[in-house]
């Protein structure tokens, strides 16, 4: 497919997200101002934002919903602290991610233009969306944070393809496993991690499509998938904007 869009600006979210930020935080502090449980059950609201199943009971308990007594019913409660494993394959992609990194500086912001793309692209592997580009709940930590990407599950081993024509400008290993960054033009790059296995090498002039690594779940991962990231002059774009298969 190829991406032959104006330059827009999304939809203005930024007023209606800080809104029900403080709207379901107050519900929250009104709720469970006299509680123990009241600093986690304000953290646990940002997951009312991430778009992870359960968003509605989430909303009831931070609502006063008196048919959920505890944020333990929405979210289970974990043996010696632990938080509880997601069954779907995702990956942090997040802030903890960024720190450490030896090589690249993996971009930290996130640009909301998107941006006309002027060149063939094509979904670099076949399988489930599982986490979306956004706020969302760690699934390897449990505290609020920035997915900078998406994860898309599929079975170990399927082939990962190129986004689109480019080189190969670094492989490496580090909480997202196995990874490798491929530079196209105009100032895009995409990241591919979690790869069970890497075929392309360093300087390789790679094309649309062509196999380049394998899904994975090497790498703060809980199960096999693709995390994909979509760069554009250092800063983090939504794939999901110039993916539509997805």
């Amino acid at each position: 497919m190829t991406g032959r869009r104006p330059a827009r600006k999304r939809a203005g979210s930024g007023k209606g997200l800080l809104l029900v930020v403080a709207l379901v935080l107050a519900a929250g502090i009104i709720k469970y101002a006299d509680a123990p449980l009241a600093v986690a059950a304000r953290e646990k609201a940002a997951a009312a934002l991430s778009g992870l199943p359960g968003a509605d009971r989430i909303l009831a308990v931070f609502g006063g919903d008196d048919t959920v007594q505890d944020v333990s019913e929405v979210f289970g409660a974990q043996p010696d602290g632990q938080e509880k494993e997601p069954d779907y394959a995702v990956s942090s992609g997040g802030a903890d991610d960024i720190l450490g990194r030896e090589k690249t500086l993996f971009p930290d912001t996130v640009d909301q233009t998107v941006y006309p793309m002027e060149f063939e692209h094509v979904l670099p592997a076949e399988g489930t969306l599982t986490s979306d580009f956004g706020s969302r709940l760690s699934p390897t930590t449990g505290q609020p944070g920035f997915h900078y990407g998406l994860d898309i599950a599929a079975e170990e081993g399927v082939r990962i393809g190129a986004f689109a024509d480019g080189t190969v400008r670094e492989i490496g290993e580090s909480s997202y496993g196995n990874y490798l960054i491929v530079d196209h033009d105009d100032g895009f790059s995409t990241l591919y991690a979690h790869c069970s296995s890497i075929s392309a090498k360093v300087g390789d002039s790679v094309s649309c499509g062509e196999e380049i690594a394998r899904v994975g779940q090497t790498g703060n991962a809980t199960g096999p998938h693709l995390h994909l990231e979509l760069w554009k002059d250092g800063a983090a774009l939504d794939p999901s904007d110039y993916l539509t298969e997805l």
